[in-house]
């Protein structure tokens, strides 16, 4: 993986750069940022780059040893650890090395992908994946190792705010002494999550969204769509490139968030209890991952609908046309005395789904919040 084929983020390539070539390169360090935007994948090409033989100034070079072995995830001292949890072919104890397979296979052909994804790909989408005390155990192990190349030894953490405890004060013991030669990259998405001493060691790398601008290219040279269907597809999935993907690939999925908005939103206005309950109880059967997508959806076409007060939003509008459900009509209840309040009840909500709540209960209380805020007078 070279940095020329990664989407956009050029600072943040000329950075990582320029920490190899002023020997500055920091033994432990943390990607975040939101899903979608190529976290991992300038992991692994910064990873090339470490281990290039021949690097240039702007890249590494993709030709030698090196770069070949870690392009095809073979590179020895270049080792992956991420969620994984138990399955029908694999052990008791699970560890990363038991789906290399399917992790190679994923990040090669998704390259923007989520944990939902992830969890689909090992057949498991029901589950909650974790990395666990026993992976620690396994990493150790690993990098106690001598350096099969000479080089530096490597290693990628995806989605460390997925460990439990144990697993991350045994981590935690890694990053204060570190053994040498050795780099961590953590790559993840809510360093909050994180334990403040993983923290607090690991120098921050913070990956933002991609633009409107490079999504829609990405959509309309990669998956084929004419300018107009990339642009809103572009404008959903908000920089998410995974999402974005999932969007053109799926495209009736949106017309669905569509529908479920303008039913959710009416109900909330007329203050429908029984409405309210019985579109909890339908969102609430989501799978986790597919409702903090939905809820993504919602924040957008909130701020989308702010954004018509001050420019034409045909594009962004498109989606609900199919429906019949007029955005312009309905931006007349969004304003900026309610909208940042609705939106921070929206991530609240997310979040919480996020930590395992019950998500009927959290959809309702969110459903009775957003009731009262779209009532709140300009």
């Amino acid at each position: 993986m070279k940095f020329e084929q990664i989407l956009g983020q050029y600072s943040i390539k000329s950075k990582l750069i320029e920490t190899v070539a002023h020997n500055r390169v920091s033994h432990s360090q943390l990607f975040y940022g939101p899903e979608g935007n190529g976290s991992l994948l300038l992991a692994i090409a910064y990873s090339q780059y470490l281990l290039c033989e021949s690097p240039s100034a702007t890249d590494s070079c993709g030709t030698c040893i090196p770069c070949k072995q870690v392009s095809s995830f073979n590179y020895p001292d270049l080792h992956f650890v991420y969620p994984v949890t138990k399955t029908q072919n694999s052990s008791k104890n699970p560890t990363s090395i038991e789906f290399l397979s399917e992790w190679k296979n994923v990040v090669t052909n998704e390259q923007y992908f989520g944990v939902y994804r992830w969890l689909q790909e090992l057949g498991v989408e029901n589950k909650q994946a974790l990395i666990s005390v026993h992976e620690s155990a396994s990493v150790l192990s690993k990098l106690q190792l001598k350096s099969y190349s000479g080089r530096k030894k490597i290693m990628i953490l995806w989605m460390p705010e997925r460990m439990n405890i144990a697993a991350a004060n045994k981590l935690l013991k890694l990053l204060e002494e570190p053994p040498s030669e050795t780099v961590f990259l953590l790559v993840g998405e809510d360093p909050d999550a994180l334990l403040k001493t993983i923290n607090s060691r690991c120098q921050k790398v913070f990956v933002p969204k991609l633009s409107l601008d490079i999504t829609t290219k990405f959509l309309t040279d990669t998956e084929g769509l004419d300018t107009k269907a990339a642009l809103v597809i572009a404008r959903l999935a908000d920089g998410n490139i995974a999402l974005a993907k999932n969007l053109a690939e799926r495209a009736e999925i949106y017309k669905d968030y569509a529908t479920l908005f303008s039913t959710w939103v009416r109900n909330c206005y007329s203050a429908k209890l029984i409405h309210i309950i019985e579109w909890s109880e339908k969102c609430g059967r989501f799978h986790r991952e597919k409702l903090k997508d939905y809820l993504t959806f919602c924040s957008n076409t909130f701020r989308d609908s702010l954004n018509i007060h001050f420019e034409s939003m045909d594009d962004f509008s498109s989606v609900f046309k199919e429906i019949n459900f007029k955005l312009q009509d309905f931006s007349k209840f969004i304003h900026e005395k309610n909208t940042p309040r609705i939106l921070e009840e929206l991530d609240n909500a997310a979040y919480d789904i996020g930590r395992n709540a019950n998500a009927r209960v959290v959809l309702t209380d969110l459903s009775l919040n957003v009731a009262r805020l779209l009532r709140v007078k300009p």
